[in-house]
C-alpha cells in the first residue's frame, strides 16, 4: 500500500494531501531495531508500509519474560507512538521491529494539523484507540483470571490453522511468560490431545 491509501487521508483535497506527503518521510528500517523504549518521546507517527512491528512491556524483575501487546502490520497503526507524539508524553512500551519495514513518518506538527482539518482522520484515530484499548483489556483479563494452559489454547486457536509453525520462545514473548513454561504446558496439552508438537510446529487435533 502507498501512504494515501489509508483511509484517514480519504478526505482530504489534493492541496491537503500534498501536504502531508511532502511532510512525510520514507524510511527503510532492519529486523530487531527498537523503534522507541519505554519512557521515550516519540516526534512522529509510523505508518507502515510493509514488514511487522511488535510493542510489548519489558519487566523490572529478572527472570520474568517480556509481554507483547500487539503487533503491527501493513496499514495498521500504534496507540502508543501516536499518543505519545501528539501528548508529548513518555511512551508505556518498546517498539522493535520483527522484520525488515518500509513506511513513512509524519512529524508532530503535521499530526495535529490533520486533527485539526481532517474529521476522517480524526474518526480514523478514535477508531485505532478504541480497537487497542479493548484488545488491551482482554489481554489484561486474559493474563489475571485465565491459566497457562487456556491461555496457550485460546492463542494456538484464533491463528485459524490446523499447523503453526512457531518456537516456544516465540509463543513466550507473546502471551508473556517463560519459554519454560510455555513448554511445560504444551506437553501438557499434548498429554491431553488437544495438539501434537513436532519440531518447530504445534498440530491441532
Amino acid at each position: 500500500m502507498e501512504l494515501l491509501d489509508y483511509h484517514c487521508f480519504n478526505g482530504l483535497n489534493e492541496q491537503e494531501q500534498n501536504k502531508v506527503m511532502q511532510n512525510a518521510r520514507s524510511v527503510i528500517i532492519p529486523s530487531e531495531h527498537i523503534l522507541y523504549y519505554t519512557g521515550d518521546i516519540c516526534n512522529d507517527v509510523l505508518f507502515l508500509k510493509s514488514g511487522s512491528v511488535k510493542v510489548y512491556i519489558q519487566p523490572n524483575e529478572i527472570g520474568v519474560e517480556e509481554m507483547t501487546l500487539y503487533e503491527l502490520n501493513s496499514g495498521s497503526q500504534c496507540i502508543v507512538n501516536l499518543f505519545s507524539t501528539i501528548s508529548s508524553s513518555a511512551t508505556l512500551a518498546t517498539a522493535q521491529t520483527i522484520t525488515p519495514i518500509e513506511g513513512w513518518l509524519i512529524p508532530k506538527e503535521t499530526v495535529l494539523w490533520l486533527i485539526n482539518t481532517s474529521p476522517a482522520f480524526r474518526e480514523f484515530k478514535m477508531d485505532i484507540f478504541g480497537k487497542r484499548l479493548n484488545s488491551l483489556i482482554a489481554l489484561i483479563s486474559d493474563v489475571k483470571f485465565t491459566t497457562i494452559e487456556q491461555r496457550l489454547l485460546n492463542w494456538l486457536y484464533v491463528q485459524g490453522r490446523d499447523s503453526i509453525k512457531i518456537t516456544h520462545d516465540k509463543i513466550a514473548s507473546i502471551i508473556g511468560v517463560t519459554r519454560e513454561t510455555v513448554s511445560r504446558n504444551l506437553k501438557k496439552l499434548e498429554q491431553q490431545g488437544y495438539i501434537k508438537l513436532g519440531r518447530g510446529v504445534i498440530a491441532l487435533t
